[in-house]
This record gives C-alpha cells, structure tokens and sequence, in this order.
C-alpha cells in the first residue's frame, strides 16, 4: 500500500499559548481505517480539522497522495467530511442532501442521478431519497450524511465522532455497518472519537492522542495487549495498575515484587535492581484459583479478600484488596463451570500467568 496522508511535524497553537497538537507525525495508508482516539482536549479534532482544511498549522505540512495540501483551502483537497451533527438541510429531500456537492460541481444531470443512486443503495436508503431529514430516524439520518460524504468519491473521508448522536443500541449496529461500508468502498477513513469500544470494533490502527502528541499507534490487539505505558493500559480497555519493585535481574529477567507476590518478567531498557516500576494486569487475565491450581513456572498465586461484588450481566467484576492495601479488579465470566462468585469479605486466591503481566519502565510517562 502507499502512503494516502502525511503529517509531517505538525504544531496547532491557538491563541498563542494552548497547544492543541504538538510536533506530530504520522503517515496513513490508501485504504485504512484509522481512529484518532483520546479524552478530549487532546488534539484529535483540531488534527483532523487540519486535514479537512478549516485548520491551518502553525509549523510542519500536511501531503494528500504526495501533494502539498497545508495551505490549500477545504474545497481543493479531495477530502470530504462527515460532522458529529450530520448538517443535513432540513428543506432538501435525502436525494437533494446527497446531491448539493455534485450540482455545484456542475455535472451533467444524468450523472448526478446515477452516482446519487449508486450511494444511496450502498447505505441501504434508496427507498428514501424523497423523504426529508425530519422524517428519517437518527441511523438514517447518519448514512444520509455518509452518502453525501461519499457520492463525491474523496481520496479520504473524514469523520468527526459519526455516531455520538444514536442510542447505545443503534450506536452498537451502526459501528459493524460503517465497517462494512469501508470494506465496500476501499477508501481511507480517519475517524475521530472518545469511545475506546468504537476504536477497537472499526479500526485497523489506532493513534491515542494525549497532550497534543502520540500515546501509542497501532492495530487495536497491539494498543490492548501490549500498551507502551500506564496511560494507554487506562484508556484501552480497565487495567489493573499496580506499583512494583526490582528485586534482582538477572540474564535479561527481573525478579519483581507486588501485592504480596513475586514475578518473573523481561528487564525494562536501563532498569536495575532496587528500582520502583508499575505493572499492569488486565480484569479478565486474573481468575479465582481451583482448589488444584499451585504457584509454578509462569504462573502465580495471589490470596486476596473480596471487597465488593458487581453484577455484568454475563460476568461478575469482583474489587479485591490484595495484602498491603492495592485493589485489584478481577472479571469472572458467568458460565455452568463458575456459578458460585464470592461475597463481600471472601478470602480468596486468585490465579494469573507471568506473561500476562504488562511492566513499565520508570521513564514510561503516565
């Protein structure tokens, strides 16, 4: 694949003292599906917002398909956005929404039809294109949005939190249909949100912004998985975060103490004995301990007693305080094998592999 979008140290300051985005690079290839995620405030709008054209940088340049596009304004970059509103005009049919951009294009007529036609079927609305926005449900309203944005045929279409206006129902259905819909058009889409659940169902990399800059990129599995610091472990997914200290190192391993248990794990760069870190273990990776299950290589004990039990549904989350006071998050899944979760004030041991354990160096920012 080649490189579609390149943002090349990129710097956004307004009022000549918040910095939105600071120094960024990132480069996104033709045909991905890539989500800026972050709490907000952290430079994810203001960055797509500079790609889009309505945000110019104050340093580094912006390329489209290896052009130059950091001074050229929104109607001369073959982008095409989809807003967090939709910005439909109410007194325009679904047809005439889809249209606007093409008839100010000046096409011919039967060309226009066609390609409104065309998208309308991709969304699944071509049975509405007479109606008005007002008489459409939140989801049709959304892919009205989605077909005008696309009817274009922009190299890259932009979208600024697509589905944070839709119940948490209509909002699950939408995620898989805006997936497909990427899979059936092959274009580049770079989605902005808040929701770690909506990156992690669509995306093909994530960028998690914080403060302007990179936390960490990567395919969702990697950012869960395999978090570069306590910040990303926090904002994908829960994480157990817990303070540790080396005990020794030795051949590249780390013999490291926490919560009253002691692990072997990889030595972080520059680490050595003596030294303070933290470690990260997910809910899910913790399970209560059978009456079998012993401490052995790669796997470990931990006795905690139960503080609080929570009802999921499916699971239970038990909050566990582990011996010097850390609190610990444990997820039980609800299955024939596992009916009987312990209460509040429950001793209990809990069971977790080494490999499982996510550390981090001293020098890893939270």
């Amino acid at each position: 694949m080649s490189k579609i979008v390149e943002i090349d140290a990129v710097t956004k300051i307004y009022g000549g003292s918040v910095l939105a985005v600071d120094d960024l690079s990132l480069a996104i290839e033709e045909g991905e599906f890539v989500t800026l995620l972050g709490p907000s405030g952290c430079g994810k709008t203001t960055l797509l917002r500079m790609l889009a054209g309505f945000e110019s940088p104050d340093r580094g340049r912006i390329r489209l398909a290896g052009e130059d596009v950091t001074d050229r304004p929104p109607y001369r970059r073959d982008v095409n956005m989809v807003f967090q509103d939709y910005a439909l005009f109410p007194h325009l049919s679904v047809a005439k929404n889809v249209a606007f951009g093409l008839e100010r294009q000046r096409l011919d007529r039967a060309e226009i039809a066609r390609r409104v036609g065309d998208a309308l079927a991709l969304v699944g609305l071509a049975d509405k294109a007479e109606r008005r926005p007002h008489e459409l449900s939140g989801g049709q309203r959304q892919r009205v949005a989605l077909a005008r944005a696309i009817v274009r045929r922009p190299k890259v279409l932009l979208l600024d939190e697509p589905l944070s206006a839709l119940d948490a129902n209509l909002r699950e259905a939408m995620q898989v249909e805006l997936k497909h819909l990427h899979e059936k058009l092959g274009l580049t889409f770079v989605m902005v949100t808040h929701d770690q659940t909506e990156a992690l169902v669509m995306s093909d990399r994530i960028v998690l912004m914080k403060d302007g800059r990179i936390a960490q990129v990567g395919a969702p599995a990697e950012l869960y998985n395999n978090p570069a610091t306590p910040y990303v472990a926090s904002f994908i997914g829960t994480s157990n975060l817990l303070p540790a200290r080396i005990s020794a190192i030795a051949d590249g391993r780390a013999l490291i103490a926490f919560s009253g248990t002691r692990c072997h794990v990889p030595a972080p760069t520059g680490s050595a004995a003596g030294q303070n870190l933290m470690v990260g273990l997910r809910p899910e990776k913790l399970r209560l301990a059978t009456a079998t299950d012993m401490a052995g290589e790669g796997r470990q004990i931990l006795d905690v007693t139960v503080e609080e039990s929570l009802f999921h549904g499916n699971s239970v989350r038990l909050r566990c305080a582990a011996p010097g006071g850390d609190i610990l998050l444990v997820d039980c899944q609800l299955t024939q094998s596992q009916v009987t979760i312990p209460a509040g004030g429950a001793s209990v041991r809990l069971a977790f592999n080494e490999a499982d354990l996510n550390v981090f160096g001293a020098d890893d920012r939270t």
